[in-house]
């Protein structure tokens, strides 16, 4: 790989053959280097691959607008997290989360605290991110000596989800966040229960349901088999097909998407499972 900026000692940008651009950190990394240097990959530490040209703009737009220091240290986050969470993590997280951290910090400076009302439900939807994220707001603590709302936990917690892959945008994750969220408020009104967001059957409901609308999102049809099961159902358990109705009645009204009567079963044997235990 050839150098094309040094950053500071820690902190270099590279290209490789293909033209594909490379974070590189590594302590010492930048010292005595100038652009043109060739490099080993091996000598680093951490490095993030960024392939597209909107990426590449991004990251020219990060290293201008935000301290070293931040990206720094959202790449330890990241690597920690590489680490400790069990699926493969995009490297265009250190572009939203270095992103995120600075302006975090430069709001707690200035005594500005927002909070995440859909908190209780990214805990639900994403307990490995969530769980992860609440270490990594200790380890910010730690590090910047600040005191950081718990709030942040969900944030952090919705970087790392989006990071899953490379398709999915911000938006997506906090559209797909929103749809569970009023699914959930169905599910609370229409049997008038507190759920147990730990629960074994609601992780399971939220696991199904995180599958279906990231199908819907991306238009991805699943041929419908027949379902002679369903009026069983909805003879067995009226009151937990009558729900998955609602669910069903609002997701083509507010999305306009065709729910299939697989689906509609599926929905019900969940929502039998989350109901019964709750008895």
């Amino acid at each position: 790989m050839k150098i094309k900026k040094v950053l500071n000692n820690n902190v270099i940008l590279a290209t490789n053959h293909l033209e594909q651009e490379y974070v590189i950190i590594r302590n010492g990394i930048g010292f005595k280097r100038k652009p043109g240097d060739f490099i080993n990959e091996d000598n680093a530490d951490k490095v993030f691959v960024f392939e597209n040209k909107e990426s590449i703009h991004s990251v020219h737009e990060l290293l201008n607008n935000i301290s070293l220091q931040d990206i720094e240290l959202a790449s330890e986050i990241i690597e920690w997290g590489k680490s400790e969470l069990p699926f493969d993590i995009h490297d265009n997280i250190l572009i939203t989360l270095s992103d995120h951290i600075s302006y975090m910090l430069k709001r707690l400076q200035k005594g500005l605290y927002f909070g995440n009302p859909l908190q209780w439900e990214i805990e639900a939807i994403y307990p490995q991110e969530y769980i992860f994220s609440q270490k990594v707001i200790e380890f910010l603590e730690k590090k910047t000596g600040f005191e950081i709302p718990r709030s942040e936990i969900s944030f952090i917690a919705l970087h790392f989800a989006n990071a899953h892959s490379q398709e999915q945008n911000m938006q997506e994750t906090i559209i797909l966040t929103k749809i569970i969220d009023q699914i959930l408020n169905i599910l609370k009104e229409h049997y008038q229960i507190i759920i147990d967001s730990h629960s074994y059957e609601l992780t399971r409901f939220i696991t199904h349901l995180r599958y279906f609308v990231n199908r819907q999102i991306n238009g991805q049809i699943v041929l419908e088999q027949e379902t002679y099961l369903l009026p069983i159902i909805e003879q067995k358990h009226p009151q937990d097909y009558q729900c998955a109705i609602k669910i069903k009645k609002y997701l083509e009204n507010e999305y306009h998407w065709n729910i299939s009567k697989d689906e509609l079963m599926y929905l019900s044997l969940h929502l039998n499972r989350i109901h019964f235990s709750h008895k």
